[in-house]
């Protein structure tokens, strides 16, 4: 019984990034804050000056792979879809992303870019706590 009691009283995280906040700098020249929210939301943030600290909340879907690899993905309300590959062992992220183009197969407009992925502290600080 006392078991029980001690799994009730428990908050379980709703996915292994759930707390945490990281850094991205793409090769595209993008560059985000990224939260890692409960209830499998994450807030991104433009670290761009030119982007004026654009900011929007989304509902993702994680999965977690051998060797600290993990795979985010979401569909923000413009209709963009983003996949993110994040391997923490190694800092980095690789991101695939389609949007509406009449242009393009599908009419969907694929675009790749890729960067370095940082853990911080809410103070900027790096966040040495493992995943």
């Amino acid at each position: 019984m006392e078991e029980k009691s001690k799994k009730v009283g428990a908050k379980m995280k709703s996915n292994p990034l759930e707390g945490k906040i990281a850094t991205i700098k793409f090769d595209s020249g993008l560059e985000f804050r990224i939260d890692f929210l409960t209830n499998n939301q994450l807030r991104w943030t433009s670290t761009r000056e030119e982007d004026a600290g654009a900011s929007d909340v989304e509902t993702i879907y994680v999965a977690d792979y051998p060797g600290g690899i993990y795979s985010v993905d979401w569909v923000e309300e413009s209709g963009l879809c983003v996949s993110y590959t994040i391997d923490t062992a190694n800092q980095y992220v690789k991101s695939f992303m389609t949007f509406t183009d009449e242009n393009f197969r599908g009419g969907r407009r694929p675009f790749t870019h890729e960067g370095p992925f940082h853990f911080i502290l809410e103070n900027g600080e790096p966040d040495p706590t493992p995943v």
